[in-house]
């Protein structure tokens, strides 16, 4: 449920100019859509080889890769999933706010974002062990997080 004040936001946010040309181009929503797409596989691929890079010690399928880059690309390519994100929840938000994969895409977004940071935070100080776990956390949430976002069309 959406309270009264929140049902507004989200309606007038529906009603504005740019929520309205997503719904009526023929062109735009599904650019923006494939953008948006384009982005999340960019950026699990990038957290992927991170993650990997940690999981597996030894792994030579990420030789030559720089850390800087990849998690340089990663921002980039979450900046891009979050703008077309929001454009994409901007044509029915007040449907979105409550639909349960939406919601649970949030959370494990959330879970994934502060595990990132964490990871990133206390990389040189954690023992092996804690950050081989933070990994395979990193890989479930965003797993989870790709996985939700697919079942938003359909509950």
């Amino acid at each position: 449920m959406v309270d009264d004040q929140l049902a507004a936001m989200l309606r007038a946010l529906s009603e504005s100019g740019p929520a309205q040309m997503l719904r009526t181009s023929f062109v735009v929503y599904p650019v923006v859509n494939a953008l948006h797409v384009a982005a999340i596989g960019g950026l699990f691929s990038m957290v992927a080889l991170l993650d990997a890079k940690i999981l597996v010690p030894g792994w030579r399928g990420g030789r030559g890769l720089d850390e800087r880059v990849l998690r340089h690309i990663a921002l980039i390519c979450m900046g891009i999933a979050v703008s077309t994100g929001f454009a994409l929840f901007s044509v029915q938000p007040v449907d979105y706010a409550v639909n349960p994969a939406f919601r649970t895409k949030l959370v494990l977004l959330a879970l994934a974002l502060a595990n990132a940071g964490i990871l990133f935070l206390t990389s040189n100080r954690a023992s092996p062990g804690r950050q081989r776990l933070q990994a395979a956390v990193s890989l479930a949430a965003w797993i989870g997080v790709l996985m939700a976002g697919r079942f938003i069309g359909f509950v």
